[in-house]
């Protein structure tokens, strides 16, 4: 079996996809990937992983786990999604990194289902929307000086936090996405997650597009796709983005950053970085970028 496990990052739409794949667990459960839902392992799973810790569970307690998430027969794919399972938002910094609970958390991870193969699969973002996102999402009632911590946004790298995943879970690939880029890539990256190949019919591949759209642009969408059927991922996504540019709704598209330090250079600044590391972690042994 393959344990398809999403972790995360906080802020790139992690309910929404596991939504998007429970919306197809019918279709996909006939290809053998089931989505169980999440109320089924979001409590144990952390649990089982203070457990067993640096050891690897033994064949008794990972198909006590598996008999609890899970009660299909013919499951050779498993997809789960757990956002908090590295750390909760207000973590996110601790000790001046980005996750550095990783390096241990994941391997206890990898250990609950050491006798089966598994990927993760993470969400990047800007740091200069995804810093202020986690904040609101898990500041609370602290000061945006006690959430960052002495974590610098410009030194932040999610490369780095993928460099660790590769060290600590050497046997573990990862699949990436930028949080940027769902309203075009939705459907390709359901499909990733799941295991499955384009000619597997899916539903959803419009739900993200259509948060970011006019209602008259996404009825002009669904119309025109129905008649000019694409021939190819690419060209379907060229389709997303031309009709994205003509009709999005530009207040659901731009960010509020309102922080203590901030400016307008400090955001073009992230800006570039990120875009720097993006490109490096394309080109990173073990990882595969959905783009």
């Amino acid at each position: 079996m393959i344990i398809s496990m999403h972790i995360g990052a906080h802020c790139t739409a992690s309910n929404a996809l596991m939504r998007g794949l429970l919306k197809n667990k019918g279709r996909l459960s006939e290809h053998g990937v089931v989505i169980p839902g999440p109320a089924r392992y979001r409590e144990i799973l952390p649990e089982v992983m203070k457990k067993v810790k640096g050891a690897p569970a033994s064949a008794e307690t990972q198909e006590m786990i598996l008999d609890q998430i899970t009660e299909a027969e013919n499951c050779t794919r498993l997809v789960m999604s757990h956002e908090d399972i590295i750390c909760m938002p207000q973590g996110i910094f601790a000790d001046g990194k980005l996750y550095a609970k990783a390096e241990f958390r994941l391997p206890w991870l990898r250990n609950v289902f050491a006798g089966h193969q598994m990927e993760f699969v993470l969400g990047l973002r800007n740091p200069a929307s995804f810093i202020p996102a986690a904040f609101a999402q898990g500041g609370g009632k602290h000061s945006y000086a006690t959430f960052i911590g002495d974590a610098d946004p410009d030194h932040l790298r999610w490369s780095r936090l993928i460099t660790t995943m590769r060290q600590t879970c050497p046997d573990v690939p990862i699949k990436v996405y930028a949080f940027e880029d769902t309203p075009v890539i939705w459907g390709r990256l359901i499909r990733e997650v799941a295991g499955v190949k384009g000619a597997v019919p899916l539903a959803g591949a419009l739900d993200m597009i259509a948060t970011l759209m006019k209602p008259e642009g996404i009825t002009r969408l669904r119309s025109y796709l129905e008649t000019h059927k694409p021939k190819n991922e690419v060209q379907f996504q060229r389709i997303l983005g031309a009709f994205l540019d003509k009709y999005a709704d530009p207040a659901l598209m731009e960010d509020e950053i309102d922080l203590p330090g901030w400016d307008e250079a400090l955001i073009e600044r992230l800006t570039a970085t990120y875009e720097d590391d993006l490109y490096l972690i394309e080109g990173m042994r073990g990882v595969t970028f959905i783009s």
